[in-house]
């Protein structure tokens, strides 16, 4: 709870506590303290619910005489209390922090309250969390589920505009516990990171949380806690993970990988938040290295310099580290940053810097000692620990296992350099506290403020009493990203301090066009807000195709709500009020704060409202010239633009939808596969082609149709029969309605898929994106004319994901010739949630 000065709060307690017991707290105006107070769960004293075990008391508030507002950016102070929190905040900003009631239709019963900075959502009646705020179960953070129903709200409100939204109780609590993030969808391509990801891949059931598809939105946060820095740094490390991803060492056992997601604390490449603790050597987790003056946050293990003139082969002996203490207080932070915030190479990883800007001495690193990372250590479940240790002298720490490699090595062995490299300079983010009452206005005004300087904050807040420092974003990423929680068109008022608060016209925002190609670039609230155009789906940095995406299957919430596939574990609920007639079209029709919104109505990409908040459509003059810095490839791919004399311009009048040159199509229906390729899989060792998307028995949702159209129910395709529905046909009969003398369906797709003749010799490859984003194109028949030495260059480079625009890599439209030189490379990594057994796994060897 939060209060102003001179007031008091309701404390509230969940845990059962029957009386609270600080030293700073006094009830009823007193000014110092004078013993334990009484807690109630009867329903009075301010308490709301009687016999629900939650005790609550009015009129609690700090004890006068200990009030300092330096404890928290000098404008409040927090304690923590038992399990709860108690804020107060200074009484001069009562009335400064603007903030209004929104409507959000798709999730009645509930309080929406947003200000310029924070989304709260009161789910007052208990209806979507009724245990609130004990607990949310049975609804998990690792998908949708009933903290779902509060980003639905959020962007019903403002649209699909965020990168990242973390959600978090108003009331400190067991609702959420620590920190955690689930990874919304994937749109980085072309090497990096997440390299076996498909792009724009996304769980059919994340439409059902807004009604509408998510673009954008990459991740979603649950943080237990925002407000104290310890627990802060949990945040700051899941933010990381939203830009990160979480597969970035996989394939370089010099670099341990572990998880693949996290960084080893036997390794040098990173010390963020993303980095563990260098544990024991023998014993292994969860015991680790301390620092000399019993920090429980240990230390971080850094090279010494006679490293350098090392040989490889020499490390174990001459090659020494040193511990250094995990800073711990700002001082220990500005001294020595490179300890506690993101390396040059994660900032490249996560598309804040380029990499020609990682400096050449933080280009070499380490991995050192016993695997502890990698679940060694003493305990019955851990397998022993085998290499040696001599940390005798902790300023000279030696091993007999050392391995040094390069960031050009960790980027290759990662599927070469990650396309685009700047993308995060800017995280447009939201906030959302949920609770089971309306915030006090005191609350808003500590969170809008606390949102405020997270986004403006350069350097860590030294809190008092010992408390730990507040990280804020920008330090944490040494001023290479801002996060941008700026709630668009929700006045700041006089208390805005942050420059997303300005809402003067700076066009050059947008110079050098900083979006992808297909994309156009507004401002908003001061950043650059890139936009996909009609007809293709992204992020605005990396604009696709639906047909390269799982958008193109993807059904609408009235069919998830019909089918036996459920989404949501309170799905009695949700489906009270989810009809087809109430669901907006996409980007949001009941999106009043959308960029793009338009009286009750938002206007398609690069479209104009008019005086009578009318929709026009894309006019080729207003999306393609004015944009200072446009590449010819960018501006060549918004699909009614021309390049002459070194400008875009336009191409005539109406700008239509780019068409997309991947539709599936069956050129001779007597001989063809009647599947697109992208949406089968081999299985079984090639004994079965499967269907993406089965969700069992008369299930359709979110399943592809063949060529004639019809959308088959678990379906699977066996070199004999095939099943569909949980009935046995053969080819010449049945649902799949094959024509032409060879009936055999699986033989068909299999050489067609799987196991082509020959390639194609028409079908054309991304060779290269050239500097100014043109894509050069060449021919399979080009590809298979090429020496050995470059056929296995160009089907081997940026193996995993270049794509774009409907075009893909070598290894992808040409898979015969690219074979020799792509085996063991992952080509696809299929989600096995969308994929089931066969129904009868026993006859699959009978034909």
């Amino acid at each position: 709870m939060a209060y102003f000065e001179g007031e008091g709060s309701k404390f509230i307690s969940s845990t059962g506590d029957q009386t609270v017991d600080m030293g700073k707290l006094c009830v009823d105006g007193g000014a110092s303290y004078s013993g334990p107070i009484q807690l109630y769960d009867d329903g009075t004293h301010g308490d709301d619910f009687a016999g629900d075990n939650i005790f609550t008391r009015e009129c609690v508030h700090f004890c006068t005489v200990d009030i300092n507002f330096d404890d928290y950016f000098g404008f409040a102070m927090e304690e923590k209390i038992n399990n709860a929190r108690l804020i107060v905040v200074d009484a001069s900003l009562k009335g400064t922090v603007p903030y209004e009631a929104v409507d959000t239709p798709l999730t009645p019963d509930t309080k929406a309250i947003a200000s310029s900075h924070a989304f709260f959502f009161a789910d007052v009646n208990r209806r979507y969390h009724p245990d609130f705020p004990k607990s949310l179960s049975p609804n998990g953070a690792a998908g949708p589920s009933g903290k779902s129903v509060a980003v639905s709200a959020l962007l019903q409100v403002f649209g699909d505009v965020f990168d990242l939204v973390t959600v978090t109780p108003l009331v400190r609590s067991n609702a959420i516990g620590g920190a955690g993030i689930y990874k919304w969808q994937h749109w980085d391509r072309r090497g990096g990171v997440m390299i076996n990801q498909n792009v724009g891949r996304i769980d059919k059931c994340s439409i059902a949380v807004s009604g509408v598809p998510i673009h954008r939105l990459t991740g979603v946060v649950t943080n237990g806690d925002v407000v104290s820095g310890d627990e802060f740094n949990g945040q700051l490390h899941e933010l990381v993970h939203g830009v990160s991803g979480y597969s970035y060492n996989g394939p370089l056992q010099k670099a341990r990988n572990g998880d693949n997601m996290h960084i080893p604390g036997s390794c040098t490449f990173d010390h963020s938040s993303l980095q563990g603790p260098v544990w024991d050597w023998v014993e292994g987790y969860p015991i680790g290295i301390t620092a000399t003056d019993g920090s429980r946050r240990g230390v971080r293990l850094v090279e010494n310099e006679d490293c350098e003139d090392c040989d490889d082969g020499e490390l174990e002996n001459c090659c020494s580290f040193k511990y250094m203490k995990t800073p711990v207080t700002k001082a220990e932070l500005m001294f020595n940053p490179e300890l506690m915030t993101m390396s040059p190479f994660m900032l490249y990883i996560a598309g804040m810097i380029g990499f020609d800007e990682i400096p050449n001495d933080k280009k070499t690193y380490y991995c050192f000692g016993s695997d502890t990372d990698g679940g060694c250590g003493s305990q019955e479940s851990q397998k022993p620990c085998v290499n040696t240790v001599d940390d005798s002298d902790r300023s000279a720490v030696t091993s007999n296992y050392t391995e040094r490699f390069t960031a050009k090595e960790l980027v290759n062995a990662n599927g070469g350099k990650r396309f685009p490299e700047k993308k995060f300079n800017t995280v447009r983010h939201a906030a959302i506290h949920i609770s089971s009452r309306e915030p006090t206005e005191a609350e808003i005004v500590f969170y809008t403020i606390l949102w405020r300087h997270h986004e403006t904050e350069t350097e860590p807040w030294e809190r008092i009493n010992n408390k730990h420092p507040i990280q804020p974003w920008s330090f944490h990423t040494s001023g290479k990203s801002i996060l941008h929680s700026r709630l668009h068109g929700i006045e700041c008022g006089p208390g805005g301090s942050s420059p997303s608060c300005d809402q003067s016209s700076d066009d050059e925002v947008c110079d050098g066009h900083p979006c992808g190609p297909g994309a156009i670039c507004m401002n908003m609230d001061g950043k650059p807000f890139c936009m996909c155009v009609d007809g293709t789906v992204g992020d605005g940095i990396e604009c696709a195709f639906p047909s390269e995406t799982s958008y193109a299957t993807l059904p609408s919430a009235h069919d998830l709500l019909n089918s036996d596939e459920k989404c949501f574990a309170q799905d009695d609920v949700w489906t009270n009020f989810v009809l087809e007639e109430s669901l907006p079209s996409y980007p949001g029709g009941q999106s009043p704060y959308s960029p793009t919104s338009c009286g009750s109505k938002v206007c398609s990409v690069g479209g104009i409202c008019n005086a009578k908040n009318k929709c026009k459509a894309p006019k080729s003059k207003s999306m393609c010239e004015g944009n200072q810095g446009i590449t010819r490839g960018k501006c060549e791919a918004l699909g009614c633009c021309k390049w002459k004399k070194g400008e875009c311009r336009k191409n005539g009048n109406e700008c239509q939808k780019p068409s997309d040159p991947n539709v599936f199509n069956c050129p001779d229906i007597n001989t063809c596969c009647y599947f697109d390729c992208k949406y089968l899989t081999l299985d079984h060792n090639g004994a079965q082609l499967g269907q993406v998307g089965n969700c069992g028995y008369d299930c359709t949702s979110g399943i592809a149709a063949d060529t004639n159209g019809v959308v088959h129910p678990e379906l699977y395709l066996w070199p004999e029969k095939y099943i569909e529905n949980g009935k046995f046909y053969d080819y010449d009969i049945g649902p799949l309605d094959v024509q032409g003398a060879d009936k055999n369906m699986f033989d068909r797709c299999y050489n067609k898929c799987f196991d082509p003749v020959n390639d194609n010799a028409d079908d054309k490859y991304i060779h290269k994106i050239k500097n100014d984003d043109r894509m050069l194109l060449k021919t399979c028949d080009y590809l298979s004319k090429q020496s050995e030495k470059k056929k296995k260059k160009y089907c081997s480079d940026n193996h995993f994901n270049l794509s774009t625009r409907g075009y893909f890599s070598a290894r992808i439209a040409c898979p015969k010739t690219c074979s020799p030189y792509t085996i063991g490379m992952n080509v696809e990594v299929i989600d096995e949630e969308k994929i089931r057994k066969p129904l009868n796994m026993s006859k699959i060897y009978e034909y």
